[in-house]
């Protein structure tokens, strides 16, 4: 009996070219979260980078990564789909859910959704259940003997995560405290609060940008935020720093292909 599900030949992996073995995009994805002691570093985009290395090694449908300043509530920072966003801010909303369990007690939890409503989360299991997902994972990110965030994991077929994707959940989500950690070692003047902050507030101006991509192209909030990424990544510019360039008007991204609109150049 095979010990794993995977499929077999691997998926195109954003890790490396199509076909590359697992075990080969499980190295890259740790040495990339493991790159972050830059000058330049971006930590909305270091967020996204993990929800989308989630999503290439798991046999998932969905991740998002929640944070939390010390003493503070648990925010959305990043998510691999409006689909998942949606569910992971009613979840936060409503305080119930495997990430709040996940995050009080600093364990994994496990959660399968049905269409009868869960009596230890009754909103959250409904809401996520009409979204069309069929189990949660939930891993705490712990930084030292502290938890400062959650990835949530959300499956789309029936079953829940595999072990061996447990385990390696664990492992993205420790690399991802470890970086954290690292970035506050840069400057000893910068704290742990003070990186996770950044991080939080940064989420607010990219929804802002995806909104106005969103509304002013007449696309959909996925399609808005993947063309937001990539004019970044093109031009080397930080994901934030683009989003602000976008909300304030001075910068203009063209329409996406085949609507034959001319951009409307900012105002001066």
């Amino acid at each position: 009996m095979p010990s794993s599900s995977f499929p077999s030949p691997d998926p195109p992996s954003s890790n490396g070219p199509p076909g590359l073995p697992r075990e080969a995009r499980i190295t890259a994805a740790l040495i990339d979260l493991a790159d972050t002691l830059v000058d330049d570093f971006d930590p909305a985009e270091f967020l996204y980078r993990v929800a989308e290395h989630c999503m290439d090694l798991l046999d998932i449908g969905d991740a998002g990564v929640m944070l939390a300043v010390p003493g503070g509530p648990l925010r959305l920072v990043a998510a691999s789909s409006e689909r998942v966003r949606v569910v992971e801010l009613f979840e936060l909303d409503a305080s119930e859910g495997p990430c709040c369990t996940s995050f009080d007690q600093a364990v994994p939890v496990d959660h399968t959704l049905n269409a009868a409503p869960s009596p230890r989360w009754p909103r959250f299991s409904t809401r996520a259940h009409a979204a069309g997902y069929t189990s949660v994972h939930a891993t705490p990110v712990r930084l030292r003997g502290d938890t400062i965030g959650v990835l949530n994991l959300f499956r789309r077929i029936p079953g829940q995560l595999l072990e061996a994707d447990r385990h390696l959940a664990r492992a993205l989500a420790d690399a991802t405290a470890i970086s954290l950690l690292q970035q506050t070692t840069l400057d000893q003047h910068r704290t742990v609060r003070a990186q996770l902050e950044k991080a939080l507030d940064t989420r607010t101006i990219i929804e802002q940008a995806k909104g106005f991509l969103t509304a002013r192209h007449e696309s959909d909030p996925d399609t808005a935020f993947h063309r937001l990424r990539a004019h970044a990544r093109h031009h080397h510019l930080r994901l934030v720093d683009l989003a602000r360039d976008i909300v304030d008007g001075t910068t203009t991204l063209p329409p996406p292909p085949g609507t034959g609109k001319t951009p409307t150049p900012p105002e001066t």
